[in-house]
């Protein structure tokens, strides 16, 4: 059985597509809010990432921040820079510190055109998560800031794969697109509800039951998108 590479794409690719683009990857470290690309950049570099997690976040004229999505273990990041000619309109930074297997775009959009293996995934993890984007857009409209907070801490635990984060509260505020006041407010909640411990930005999942219980409908579109990817 071959040996993980700890991306989950990548591991699910055939020896032959695996061979071939380790020939080109390098080894990178990520720290937390690292830029992997800047808004309307045709960014440089993919990277398939093997622990940590980011966000691709819109900014506003007025300063405001909101995440759209979100990739970590489950993908690639900047995939969607292989679906046509348009630079996006998110910036791509790190959430989570970790580490990835950068590879050339250039090198990228040569698979997914050559390749039905490569395009195929990439496909559809870009499917899973522009689902995913679709329900949470609704969420930040449709629900209340604590299931809002509770859902994000848990698919951020379950990109990231740890139930461990290091999050202050300005930068959840800037991900749920919420003042910090409110963060505040509904952390506060979740901790005295024995849901969650959090001390100077350290944010630990203790009760994963109970928070899923205060998450919205939304989690449950995230969680099962991402333990369905790759079955085929």
């Amino acid at each position: 059985m071959p040996v993980s590479t700890g991306n989950h794409m990548l591991d699910a690719f055939s020896p032959a597509l695996r061979a071939a683009i380790a020939g080109v990857a390098e080894p990178v470290s990520l720290p937390q809010s690292f830029h992997l690309a800047t808004v309307e950049e045709l960014q440089p570099y993919l990277y398939f990432i093997t622990k940590g997690l980011c966000s691709m976040v819109i900014s506003m004229q007025d300063g405001r921040t909101a995440e759209v999505a979100m990739c970590g273990k489950d993908g690639l990041a900047g995939s969607l820079s292989l679906l046509g000619p348009q630079c996006c309109a998110a910036a791509t930074v790190m959430q989570v510190g970790g580490q990835a297997l950068r590879v050339p775009r250039r090198s990228g959009e040569a698979w997914f055109l050559q390749s039905t293996e490569f395009r195929c995934y990439v496909l559809e993890w870009a499917q899973m998560a522009w689902n995913v984007s679709l329900q949470t857009s609704a969420c930040g409209l449709l629900h209340h800031a604590e299931s809002r907070l509770a859902r994000w801490l848990l698919m951020s635990a379950d990109r990231a794969e740890s139930d461990q984060l290091y999050l202050t509260q300005e930068f959840l505020a800037e991900m749920l697109g919420t003042q910090r006041t409110t963060v505040a407010s509904v952390a506060s909640d979740l901790k005295r509800k024995g849901l969650i411990e959090y001390v100077r930005g350290n944010v630990k999942i203790i009760n994963r039951s109970g928070l899923e219980n205060a998450a919205c409908e939304c989690y449950e579109v995230s969680r099962k998108g991402i333990a369905t990817l790759y079955r085929a």
